[in-house]
């Protein structure tokens, strides 16, 4: 499942580099043992074998994604400089977290647009909920997600199995709750089972700080 890349941003990763970088899809998939594999293919490409060290090294402390002919990296300051000096003439821009959205709080995170348009809040549910959770409690959960969806939205298809009672096992997940006040019947049914619950701000980010090449 795709993270929501304007978490990451907003959470974790206070700098956002974009690069134009032809043939990026060759680094995908990005496991360490097809890049691994991909540098003993083509000892003759140093720009290459360059990048994917540094996604070896540093991906435990950056996220990024790699699309046609694009390359986008979240990190910080001292990663995004690495690469723009190494990939300067694939450069294309730089944004830099407004400083007032470093301080959101724990579970809180900003995003310049809600998930799927409206959710507020997931609620994600502990990888063995099955062993918190009552099977009359989980009937209960997903009456009262199935009676409310409007305010509700299961994306998962393991959790939606769980909840259902179409699998026995919960291997953790989440499910969005648009309105704060479907918290408390949440978890006056569910509280044993719920790992923890984000809540998303919406920020505008034309205050961050940006820049590109001229």
């Amino acid at each position: 499942m795709r993270k929501h890349h304007n978490k990451l941003y907003y959470s974790k990763y206070k700098v956002k580099t974009v690069f134009n970088l032809p043939g990026s899809l060759m680094f995908y998939p990005t496991t360490d043992q097809y890049l691994t594999n991909l540098t003993k293919q083509h000892p003759e490409l140093p720009d290459l074998n360059f990048l994917a060290d540094f996604i070896m090294k540093h991906r435990n402390s950056m996220k990024f994604r790699i699309q046609d002919k694009k390359a986008i990296f979240y990190s910080d300051k001292e990663r995004s400089n690495v690469l723009i000096n190494k990939f300067t003439k694939y450069w294309q821009k730089t944004e830099i977290v407004d400083p007032k959205y470093d301080t959101l709080g724990k579970d809180v995170i900003g995003c310049t647009k809600l998930p799927h348009g409206k959710f507020k809040y997931q609620v994600h549910l502990k990888k063995d909920a099955q062993q918190h959770i009552s099977q009359s409690e989980r009937q209960a959960l997903w009456n009262l997600i199935e009676r409310n969806e409007e305010s509700c939205l299961v994306t998962n298809k393991y959790v939606l199995d769980y909840l259902i009672g179409k699998y026995p096992y919960c291997y953790h997940g989440y499910f969005y709750v648009s309105q704060e006040k479907m918290l408390t019947p949440i978890y006056m049914i569910a509280q044993k089972g719920i790992d923890k619950v984000i809540k998303f701000v919406k920020v505008k980010n034309e205050s961050n700080k940006k820049t590109s090449r001229a």
